[in-house]
């Protein structure tokens, strides 16, 4: 592409840091649209996200004179393995059987990789980088705010109870997702009001809407995103080294303590019904605390920032001891902390808690606080168990992508409904083995150490890179014990974030700027790529009409609908075994046989395709009894399995189209199949 001409320059540079402010707000609004979409887990939802960042990344590719600046050593080691693992993810389908899956699984990855891609091509100067973190602590604010508001005031925010009401986890609709949310908000917010070279409007918002987040977290009960936090911030502290710290804390940390004292004492928050006339009045109560402590954060801030700050700035850059002193301190502080903790015991309480942990025995009672203490594993351990168990039995390649839960169905010790492994590693190394796992790890280590190296190279930045380090390691650290990586809205964030910090700054290079024919051929890749998400969203659309006209007993527009999905994508097994079911309903029994042993080739690791086609044999009076056999074996404590056996036992084909209608009536008035998600 052609220069512009010199006196273009100047307002082809302005528009240019203009896109690239809004470029770094997006992860923020992307936040917001995740946050009050169930988080980002369902896959239209991922599919539309998709198809919104590979457009902007082909007007990228066509419009910027150097659409790939950005792109340094270390990020493009983050992009290879991440690339490789999203193709991997996606190739497992050869091993799995199962290409459903393995595309929905595949398309997430593919998430990520385009948003670690389109950050990674930038070069972002400080101010950008400000603006980014502004950004998601917006987003992650918006998102918990409501959370806290309908916990508090349920009159103005009005939410259905679910079955686990009383743990906080409107509008992301999972409580420890939400909770990781709300901490990596609390450790970036603590970052903006700590750096003195924020501006002071931001230093005072940042800083009120700290003890709003720390509430937030608090009623959700997330014991791992507490901990993850409080690391994260610890961290921050130690690598940012922010020039403002004694500000931020003395603005933020007494409100946020009151506020959480007050929350912490309104026990009816916490229960089944928040909503009963004496748990309203403690909402109010809370409320009313709430807004009284983001004020107060406010005005400490704004007075500190005239009092306080100007003082800590003078003294920023004096070097206040030599870098042996410094050595010398930390190691004598460290001293102290391990003797203090040998002589209050904390090593033999380490210890009882881990076998507590182990063991999975819960002391945890009726009220919701106790859960803060309690060392167990919440049954965690079980869905460890079952994913190493799954790697050891095929290392080199896993299952594939989107199996843990057939695994899990398998070989489950007690019944109990799960999809994930309730941890990325163990779960990738269940599903994508030895090859799954070397990425995953190459990917986390690359954005880890490049931000480490950042903030350890960049003096006048150090604050910002400690506070992009510190929320990557919080969500490195819960990634590792939830499913946080099937929740876009606590991950997107991390790639983004790892895009933007480990290129190089603005200004240090020329960066590669390619030519007519190159930009031609990256954007007619950048087009293709919009074809799976695409399908997906056609596929998944119809799909989730045909599963609520199917419970609505409504068969036409069930079939319709169920045939509209197999026409974009003819390889998942839901659409067939709505129309298996649908078939059986209206007297078509032999159809639906063909239906359901279509759904049967397109997951055949799943109980449910084999239990679904024992029902339909039975009603056409072909034996079942092979088909519920092998359900039965694929999933031994499923209810729906054990029932069909029984009541296929007999050897009599009149039997068998005497009791199919009663099994499609118990399998369609459950929730164990994936067609009831819908």
């Amino acid at each position: 592409m052609r220069d512009p001409p010199p006196g273009d320059e100047a307002a082809t540079g302005r528009v240019g840091e203009l896109a690239i402010t809004a470029l770094m707000l997006l992860p923020g609004a992307l936040i917001v649209f995740m946050g009050f979409n169930a988080g980002g887990y369902f896959p239209t939802t991922q599919a539309v996200a998709a198809l919104v960042l590979a457009q902007i990344l082909l007007v990228r590719i066509m419009q910027a004179r150097r659409p790939f600046e950005g792109l340094a050593p270390t990020t493009l080691v983050a992009v290879a393995a991440l690339g490789l693992y999203a193709l991997m993810t996606l190739a497992s389908a050869l091993w799995s059987h199962s290409t459903g899956r393995a595309l929905i699984e595949f398309d997430r990855a593919w998430l990520y990789l385009l948003i670690l891609l389109l950050f990674g091509s930038i070069r972002p100067g400080t101010q950008d980088l400000r603006w980014l973190i502004r950004g998601l602590v917006i987003g992650a604010s918006v998102v918990c705010l409501a959370g806290l508001i309908s916990r508090v005031l349920p009159e103005v925010w009005h939410t259905a109870p679910d079955v686990a009401n009383e743990r906080l986890s409107y509008p992301v609709t999972y409580w420890n997702a939400l909770g990781l949310l709300a901490a990596l908000g609390i450790v970036l917010a603590f970052h903006l009001t700590c750096t003195l070279t924020e501006r002071r409007f931001a230093r005072i918002l940042a800083a009120a809407v700290v003890p709003l987040l720390t509430a937030t977290l608090f009623f959700t009960f997330s014991r791992g995103a507490i901990a993850a936090g409080t690391i994260g911030l610890v961290v921050y502290i130690l690598v940012g080294r922010p020039s403002g710290l004694l500000s931020g804390v003395l603005a933020t940390a007494p409100a946020t303590a009151v506020l959480i004292l007050i929350a912490y004492h309104a026990n009816l928050l916490d229960t089944v019904d928040p909503t009963t006339p004496a748990a309203v009045s403690q909402g109010h109560r809370v409320a009313l605390v709430a807004g009284i402590c983001a004020a107060v954060c406010a005005g400490l801030r704004a007075s500190l920032a005239i009092g306080l700050d100007p003082r800590l700035r003078r003294i920023a850059g004096r070097a206040l001891m030599s870098r042996r002193s410094r050595l010398a301190a930390t190691a004598s502080a460290v001293g102290a902390v391990l003797a203090l903790a040998l002589a209050l015991g904390v090593p033999h309480s380490l210890q009882r808690d881990y076998h507590r942990f182990i063991a999975g025995a819960s002391t945890q009672g009726s009220d919701l606080r106790q859960r803060l203490t309690d060392p167990s594993d919440n049954g965690r351990t079980e869905l460890w168990e079952v994913a190493l168990d799954g790697f050891s039995g095929s290392p080199l390649h896993g299952y594939g992508a989107g199996m843990y839960q057939t695994l899990w169905d398998r070989k489950r010790p007690k019944f109990a409904y799960t999809v994930n492994a309730h941890s990325l590693y163990l779960q990738a190394m269940a599903e994508l083995g030895i090859p799954g796992i070397a990425l995953l790890l190459i990917l986390v280590a690359a954005v880890l150490i490049g931000l480490g190296v950042r903030a350890r190279r960049s003096r006048r930045s150090r604050s910002i890179y400690g506070a992009l380090l510190a929320a990557c390691v919080v969500w490195v650290l819960a990634a590792g014990v939830d499913w946080d990586w099937e929740m876009p809205v606590v991950t997107l964030g991390f790639f983004a974030a790892a895009g933007a910090a480990l290129g190089p700054r603005r200004g240090s290079g020329p960066g590669w700027m390619p030519g007519y024919n190159a930009r031609m051929i990256l954007g007619l890749l950048c087009l293709a790529t919009l074809a799976a998400p695409a399908l997906i969203i056609g596929s998944q659309s119809r799909l989730d009409d045909a599963e609520h006209a199917l419970y609505a007993a409504n068969c036409a527009s069930a079939s319709s609908a169920a045939l509209s999905s197999i026409g974009w994508l003819d390889f998942r097994p839901e659409p067939y075994e709505i129309l298996g079911f649908c078939d059986v309903k209206r007297g078509l029994p032999r159809q639906g046989v063909e239906a359901m042993k279509r759904a049967v080739h397109y997951d055949p690791g799943s109980w449910e395709t084999y239990y679904a086609l024992a029902i339909a044999q039975g009603a056409s009076g072909i034996d079942p009894r092979p088909a519920a056999a092998r359900a039965l074996r694929m999933d031994p404590l499923e209810p729906l399995t054990k029932e069909e056996v029984r009541e296929f036992r007999t050897s009599s084909a009149s039997e068998w189209v005497t009791r199919a209608p009663t099994v499609r009536a118990a399998a369609l008035s459950s929730s164990d199949l994936s067609i009831a998600a819908g």
